[in-house]
């Protein structure tokens, strides 16, 4: 491979923060408003022109119930707007997690307005590209965007990028991974009742995919059986009427860390979905009148890095552990499936850097519990408690490192975060 080198220049700094939070999607946003309200500067940096990540940005807008912790506000906001509702038709793929269906756009705004009210410093189609580091310490980031390179410096930052992007570039120890991908669309102008005459619920999606696929009808090369927590070729409820969210199949063996794979899953993906969504309306009762509403604005990745953290949880520790330092129970709901799953501080602790924490689906755990712990409801959860960490760490003068957990756990409790820990 040939390199440049490129000349020496000055970056003009644009922002001095306390806290800069690394990424706009839930669990950045989740970050953000959990320290602005712990009272401390904050600035969240994006490099979309909107807010919600892979949840607005890649559709992964059905989810587990929100129902703890910050989650409950964000519920709240949604369903005054009846833009957050129980799925009634999942199947077995999906049955367990009690899915919810929101509404993107509705989401994008309450993002939105939601930072607004916490007067959080917002700065969107701003890509970050470089950390400035001093031993141990993050000094600051810069970006670039349409008006060049920039410099922002900061006393604490939040890795929410969702390929630890800021801990890599720190070079912080890191677990690299490939998972499937997944291009998800919401299609509109279906006749659900109909279509659950011949499907009884969203599980008869992959039946009639499969026999297409048999026939000679349907050229499908995706995989449409359930993989790392992705139910395969699948459909939810949304709360339009005649609305639904479909996940168009898996893509294996390609890096959501290089732009040459990124650029051939969005092709391929992209063609799976005109191909399935025109399958539909060609072979499915009730799929008649079926137009395809949106597609992603990106490929859904779902795993690219990990932190190696100063802890690293099993899905069966993670799914049954009352850890000391715990700071994060995922769901309220007794007696349920995962009502006992809960994540130590320690996952959002990188190694080797002093002044970085870590939220969303690039925390540190064992690999087989990310299918999981990447969930909506989780990433929100782990930004509330990174947030709040950073906060606490800033007005202490300490460490996120060295700040007293306990002290911690009272913030997240006092933000409406049930710990179950007495």
């Amino acid at each position: 491979m040939e390199y440049i080198i490129e000349p020496e220049r000055k970056v003009p700094v644009v922002a001095e923060v306390d806290l800069l939070v690394c990424g706009g999607g839930v669990a950045g946003i989740a970050a953000a408003i959990s320290a602005a309200k712990v009272g401390v500067q904050v600035m969240l940096l994006e490099k979309y022109g909107f807010l919600g990540g892979l949840c607005t940005g890649s559709l992964v807008i059905t989810v587990p119930p929100l129902d703890n912790g910050i989650n409950i506000e964000l519920a709240f906001r949604l369903k005054a707007k009846g833009a957050y509702v129980p799925c009634r038709r999942s199947g077995s793929e999906v049955a367990y997690l009690e899915m919810h269906g929101i509404d993107p756009e509705i989401a994008k705004y309450e993002f939105m307005k939601w930072l607004q009210e916490q007067k959080v410093n917002l700065l969107l189609h701003s890509y970050i590209t470089d950390v400035l580091l001093e031993g141990k310490v993050i000094k600051g980031v810069v970006t670039h965007s349409k008006a060049g390179r920039q410099a922002i410096l900061a006393r604490l930052v939040v890795d929410a990028t969702g390929d630890a992007d800021i801990a890599a570039l720190a070079g912080a120890p890191c677990r690299e991974t490939r998972k499937p991908m997944t291009m998800m669309f919401n299609m509109v102008g279906v006749d659900i009742s109909k279509v659950m005459e011949s499907f009884g619920n969203w599980s008869g999606i992959k039946k009639v995919v499969k026999e297409g696929i048999e026939k000679g009808e349907l050229d499908f090369t995706l995989g449409i059986l359930p993989e790392f927590g992705s139910p395969g070729v699948y459909a939810e409820d949304l709360p339009g009427e005649g609305e639904i969210n479909v996940w168009s199949g898996n893509l294996l063996g390609l890096s959501g860390l290089d732009p040459w794979d990124l650029t051939k899953a969005e092709i391929i993906t992209r063609e799976h979905v005109y191909k399935l969504a025109n399958f539909l309306k060609r072979k499915v009762p009730g799929f008649e009148k079926s137009r395809i509403e949106l597609t992603s604005t990106q490929v859904g990745v779902r795993a690219t890095r990990n932190i190696i953290g100063t802890a690293s949880p099993t899905l069966e520790e993670a799914t049954s552990k009352k850890f000391a330092d715990t700071v994060v129970k995922a769901f309220n709901k007794p007696d349920w499936q995962l009502s006992e799953l809960r994540l130590p501080y320690g996952c959002l602790l990188p190694q080797n850097i002093e002044n970085l924490l870590v939220a969303g689906r690039c925390i540190s755990a064992a690999e087989q519990a990310m299918g999981l712990l990447r969930l909506i409801p989780i990433c929100l959860l782990t930004g509330q408690a990174a947030g709040a960490a950073a906060a606490l760490a800033l007005k202490q003068e300490a460490t996120p490192r060295t700040l007293d957990v306990s002290e911690l756990q009272k913030i997240l409790e006092k933000q409406g975060m049930h710990l179950g820990l007495k």
